[in-house]
């Protein structure tokens, strides 16, 4: 397998990237790798970049459809067909197009906390109503609480489902029996699905994620987002590749998108998905997860040995971690205020993911080795000065 540069963090480069980098913390908040991107994809986009011709891109061009078309067959042994790919400005903008075009004002739309925090505002911004089914946490893994998802969505006024698979922020993956259950009840109940999968290319340990329209229940129910943004880290750009089966689904989708001002597509994220869903980009892939897993697996011998109340939750897909710190009895603000100015550690507070985040934190760990290797030794250090670790 090719070498990989896993060790330069890129938030630190001598360019002004726009971010809110700080050299005096280690910064594991935020859903973006702290590493480059793929090789192939770079180089793409240089190329691109020498060109000078950034104009208007057609969505339909056979390259980047059959790039797309392919990527889906050999990754995730997910066969699509070529009509059923509809590019849009991105996932949540995706997921927006989806509300406004498949239910109508102070509708609502079902979401599974603890559970990605902008699915709210994009909820809210569209007048409808987030209707929560708070998700079963049993020692260190989460359960879908089927009976009350049934009790709601056999509520009228409930239209939508937002269904993330990988689930954020407890980077864990739906199994088959539990998205069948989804589709059953979604079906009998005419709710339709929005299937958020934009983590399944990052999976570990040999699991991988059921595409949620290859369910026999539910292929004629739903829409499932793509994206480049978290396998590629490209999440600061607006882009998406939506997958709609159902025709009927898909033209009233395209209707309301187009009506949004979709134009086409922009010529630098047309490059990168094609440069992106290739053999090289497999490989890079491929290389990314077995790094990231043995930086999981430090971090989850430093807990066990330093930090044995804290329970890291089931793992099995994207380059973050979940953990429940709560045993070791602090408030959030006490939490945050050691994890931040005690130790120099910056992450994401589990209390913005929704009901049942209290406790919680969010941590990225695709980021070079010797920074993890640096944001635990200052763990270490704080927590042996505040008395934390004994």
């Amino acid at each position: 397998m090719r070498n990989f540069d896993f060790e330069t963090l890129a938030d630190a480069q001598d360019v002004d990237l726009g971010t809110d980098y700080n050299p005096d913390l280690i910064v594991l908040s935020g859903a973006q790798l702290h590493l480059k991107t793929a090789p192939c994809v770079i180089e793409a986009l240089i190329k691109r970049a020498a060109s000078g011709l950034y104009g208007w891109t057609a969505s339909d061009r056979p390259a980047y459809i059959n790039a797309v078309k392919n990527w889906m067959k050999e990754v995730r042994a997910y066969e699509i067909k070529k009509e059923w790919i509809v590019p849009s400005y991105g996932t949540l903008k995706a997921i927006s197009t989806s509300i406004r075009a498949f239910t109508d004002e102070n509708d609502g739309i079902i979401v599974q906390p603890p559970v990605y925090v902008l699915y709210s505002r994009v909820i809210t911004n569209a007048r409808r109503r987030i209707v929560y089914n708070p998700l079963i946490y049993r020692n260190g893994y989460y359960e879908m609480d089927f009976e009350n998802l049934e009790y709601l969505m056999a509520r009228p006024e409930n239209k939508m489902m937002i269904l993330c698979n990988p689930h954020n922020p407890i980077m864990d993956i739906w199994e088959e029996e539990e998205l069948k259950t989804v589709a059953r009840l979604a079906k009998k109940y005419n709710v339709l699905v929005v299937a958020d999968e934009i983590y399944a290319e990052h999976v570990f340990y040999g699991n991988r994620v059921t595409p949620y329209s290859t369910i026999p229940e539910a292929a004629d129910n739903c829409i499932v987002c793509t994206s480049i943004g978290k396998s590629f880290n490209f999440t600061g750009t607006s882009h998406s590749n939506i997958i709609i089966p159902n025709e009927e689904i898909r033209k009233k989708y395209v209707t309301q998108r187009d009506a949004e001002h979709y134009g086409s597509l922009d010529p630098f994220m047309y490059t990168a998905v094609v440069a992106a869903y290739s053999r090289e980009g497999k490989e890079w892939i491929d290389a990314l997860i077995n790094f990231v897993t043995e930086n999981i697996e430090k971090v989850k011998d430093f807990f066990s040995r330093y930090l044995p109340d804290v329970t890291i939750c089931r793992h099995r897909a994207g380059t973050l971690l979940w953990a429940d710190f709560n045993k070791l009895g602090l408030t959030e603000e006490q939490l945050h205020d050691f994890l931040t100015n005690d130790a120099g550690i910056l992450m994401d507070r589990g209390s913005q993911y929704g009901p049942g985040g209290e406790g919680f934190c969010r941590f990225q760990v695709g980021i070079p080795r010797s920074e993890l290797e640096t944001a635990l030794e200052r763990l270490l250090e704080a927590g042996k000065r505040r008395g934390i670790i004994k």
